[in-house]
This record gives structure tokens, C-alpha cells and sequence, in this order.
């Protein structure tokens, strides 16, 4: 079996690289049987999931799909909804869909020690009880990180505090809908 993730873009790649081998469960291995497809943006993943599905539909081989994408402003619901419309419109593959609430930069708002591990002179402690950061899926998490971390650059995050972030401990529900997800998804 070979798994295909189908994701917005290229920070989201760096995450899943030193994530995944954390989650996947026991016979996934990254660029082995497991494959991380990064997009330059929503409307290219949105372009390449028709012609992705069809493809994968008719390997010799079974192939499972995982589509990972930005809520940002879109209703989460509706915007699965879609997607899933495009998968079954162009095959049958074994698709699981995440949306990540509202942006990739609430999984690491889900843990602040893994910030603080980056960027020495945030004090974790001073914001892990703030009531904006305890549900870190409901707020803009990247003005927030720019607001509290001056010399935030998203690409560098991307590479440096997902090493750090705590698989089990994440407080953002949509890292848990996540990792829970492909566990579920890859053990059936």
C-alpha cells in the first residue's frame, strides 16, 4: 500500500517530514510507501486533485490519499464538503481530508514549549494561559506569532519548531483531528 499526501504548500511539507514519522503507524516509512505532494497554494492543490484521484484510482497498487489544507476564511465544513465532491467526481481511492483550522501556525500555538525551544526569549509560560492561545485554532495564529515573536518567519518555522512539537500534548484540535485521523485511516 502507498499513501499520497496532497498538501497546500511547501510549510506544510517541512511539518509533516518531522511529524509523520511520529504518527505513522508501524510499515509507513516517508519516501518509501508514503509521499508527501506539496502545492504552491490552494487553487494548484485544487487544480491537481482531479488528475491526482484518477491516477492513484488505476495504480497496480492500493493507494490511500491524504489532502491537507488551510481553512483560513472558508466555512470548514463546506470547504471538506468540496473537496470530497472533487474526489469522488474522479475516482475511488480511500480519500481522508484535514483542514487544518484556520492556518498551519495553530499547531504550533498548540505548543508553546516547542516555540519556545526556537526562539529562546518568548516565555512560554507567560502566554499558555491566555485565553486567545488555550483553543489556538480560533485565532490568527500568524499575526499572533508575529505579534509575540518580531523575527517570526514562517518558512524558517516551518523547518525549526516542528522538530520540537509534541505529538501527543498539541492543544489544537485540528493537530489532533490530524493525527488521530491518519492513525485511524492508515490502521484499516
Amino acid at each position: 500500500m502507498r499513501i499520497e499526501f496532497l498538501l497546500e504548500e511547501p510549510s506544510m511539507e517541512n511539518v509533516l517530514n518531522e511529524i509523520l514519522p511520529k504518527i505513522l503507524p508501524k510499515g509507513f516509512i516517508l519516501n518509501s510507501n508514503c509521499f508527501l505532494r506539496p502545492h504552491q497554494g490552494k487553487s494548484d492543490l485544487r487544480k491537481s486533485i482531479p488528475n491526482k484521484v484518477r491516477a492513484f484510482s488505476h495504480s497496480p497498487e492500493e493507494v490511500k490519499i491524504v489532502i491537507l489544507h488551510d481553512q483560513d476564511s472558508n466555512d470548514c465544513k463546506e470547504l471538506k464538503r468540496q473537496i470530497e465532491d472533487l474526489c469522488l467526481q474522479n475516482g475511488h481511492c480511500p480519500v481522508l481530508i484535514r483542514i487544518v483550522c484556520r492556518e498551519l501556525e495553530s499547531w504550533y500555538l498548540g505548543d508553546m514549549d516547542a516555540i519556545q525551544q526556537i526562539y529562546p526569549r518568548f516565555k512560554a509560560n507567560n502566554y499558555k494561559r491566555v485565553a486567545k492561545f488555550r483553543n489556538p485554532d480560533i485565532c490568527n495564529a500568524s499575526d499572533e506569532l508575529k505579534k509575540i515573536i518580531p523575527d517570526f518567519q514562517k518558512g524558517y518555522a516551518s523547518r525549526e519548531i516542528s522538530k520540537h512539537l509534541n505529538i501527543e500534548e498539541n492543544q489544537s484540535e485540528s493537530f489532533k483531528q490530524f493525527r488521530d485521523g491518519i492513525r485511524k485511516f492508515l490502521n484499516t
